[in-house]
């Protein structure tokens, strides 16, 4: 038998008093998918970076083909062959979707930008997209696109990466549907059918079995076991991921609702959303779901002034709520936490105190400024309840794990004591453990008479939090279910229609 693919030798690196990753050993064969699971900061894209020489080890030795490599940066390990899909979009606003899909073809083979033809990148690319199932326009800017269409755009760039021998995926589904996630899924089945090796990084342990030969689990910066995807069951993953059990996956409370809080008439924005109408009540759950372009996020940023209506109303307790600039829904108690947190959510150069406390500084006005001693105490509470790692407050947001930041923006919001919460893929890029503790946040605030929209591609999620399920589709409601009458395969249906 020949070398693996790609070896890992007791890899090792100190990030901080608080992490490293220790005595890594691992093996990806050809042809092989192995899925990366573990808690947020468990040490998952530091590892892939390690790899890809976005970091350099502080220990141990990495083989590709049986030969010790080193990559001093990105570049060099793209030229040996390592594709890596990073978790937020990197792409190129000011460039086409083509021009993205293809761009490392570009760089690779030392292109000018004059003999490149424009005609010929946009057919190739519509060629592929249509062969892949893709439903975006090549000659499309990507600052035009969506979260979950820039996800496709990235990973039709990692699908045709030229001298591809090991591809890296960390959370390509997050935010999106079930017919998305297959598209991706058929293209990781075609790239293993090239005799690529694939490292998957994910949170969703509904996907190992889908997509995986192998899973690996990493707690703490080390690996915590490594096992065939017939013998990774839920349960086992989960306790080797925190030690112990979930057996809760969805910890819904039965809250009686109250009056109608919110109502939305006739609402229309572009050519997107074209008659939307729907009722929120206080102590409620409202779940929106819907496919790639149906509206969700544009919806969102609808209800909380980011965009103004193209016409139709918005009414808070009766009262007349179309809002020309977010600060104005924040004064009304409407919060939102946006899908795209590397976007629109995280300041990477603050800390987590000034990162958590922004939407809240009027809570904490004294007589002599800012009281900073209850910023800090209310960070802090907020860090346990969300299980924040590691969790200091004055630790700069660029510093932590993607899943971690998001946790941070949830908690954000939660500060801010508002009356209405738009929360759209709160759960993207959050392990399965972490979920519970987002969701019980979700029923702490209905509780205490705060009323939630759950925006998310997650059907699974939206009928075991929501009390009622609408779908987007046409720029419409598709369909109004209470949760006991909604089914996966009819809000499938409703979306695809």
């Amino acid at each position: 038998m020949g070398a693996p693919l790609l070896e890992l030798r007791s890899l090792g690196k100190v990030f901080s008093v608080d992490f490293a990753l220790e005595d890594i050993s691992l093996c990806l064969e050809s042809g092989e998918v192995n899925v990366l699971v573990g808690q947020n900061g468990s040490g998952k894209s530091a590892l892939m970076k390690l790899i890809c020489g976005q970091y350099v080890s502080d220990s141990g030795s990495l083989l590709l083909g049986g030969e010790e490599v080193g990559f001093p940066s990105i570049h060099d390990s793209r030229k040996a062959g390592i594709a890596y899909q990073q978790q937020d979009p990197q792409l190129y606003d000011n460039l086409s979707v083509a021009e993205n899909v293809f761009f490392h073809h570009f760089t690779r083979r030392r292109f000018l930008p004059s003999t490149i033809n424009p005609w010929r990148l946009k057919k190739e690319c519509a060629e592929l997209f249509e062969r892949l199932g893709i439903a975006i326009d090549p000659a499309a800017l990507i600052a035009k696109l969506g979260y979950t269409q820039r996800l496709l755009v990235m990973a039709a760039q990692t699908f045709v990466a030229p001298g591809a021998r090991v591809v890296i995926f960390d959370e390509p589904t997050a935010g999106m549907t079930d017919p998305e996630r297959e598209i991706l899924f058929n293209m990781v089945g075609e790239i293993r059918g090239r005799g690529i090796g694939v490292f998957y990084i994910s949170h969703k342990l509904d996907e190992i079995p889908m997509v995986g030969d192998r899973v690996t689990v990493i707690h703490k910066g080390r690996i915590a076991g490594s096992l065939g995807v017939a013998e990774a069951d839920r349960d086992t993953l989960i306790r080797l991921m925190t030690g112990r059990t979930c057996s809760e996956r969805y910890p819904r409370l039965k809250v009686e609702r109250g009056p109608s809080i919110l109502s939305v008439d006739h609402l229309q924005s572009g050519s997107v959303l074209k008659d939307v109408s729907f009722n929120l009540r206080r102590g409620e759950i409202l779940g929106i779901t819907g496919l790639m372009g149906s509206g969700r996020t544009r919806l969102a940023n609808c209800l909380f002034g980011q965009i103004r209506p193209g016409g139709g109303s918005i009414r808070i307790e009766g009262a007349h709520a179309t809002f020309s600039h977010p600060s104005e829904a924040l004064a009304r108690g409407v919060a939102l936490i946006p899908e795209d947190r590397e976007q629109n959510a995280v300041f990477n150069f603050q800390d987590i105190v000034q990162n958590m406390s922004l939407a809240s500084l009027l809570r904490f006005k004294g007589d002599a400024g800012l009281d900073t001693f209850y910023m800090h105490e209310l960070t802090d509470e907020y860090i346990r309840i969300l299980g924040i790692i590691p969790g200091h407050p004055n630790d700069l947001m660029r510093s932590y794990s993607g899943g971690n930041q998001q946790k941070v923006v949830v908690a954000r919001w939660l500060m801010s004591l508002c009356r209405i919460f738009i929360m759209d893929e709160p759960t993207r890029g959050v392990d399965a453990a972490a979920r519970i503790d987002i969701y019980n946040a979700m029923n702490d605030l209905i509780t205490k008479g705060a009323s939630i929209i759950l925006i998310s591609s997650d059907v699974d999620e939206i009928l075991g939090m929501c009390d009622r399920v609408l779908v987007l589709a046409g720029g419409r409601i598709a369909c109004d279910l209470p949760r006991g009458e909604a089914t996966k395969a009819q809000i499938i249906d409703f979306a695809s229609a």
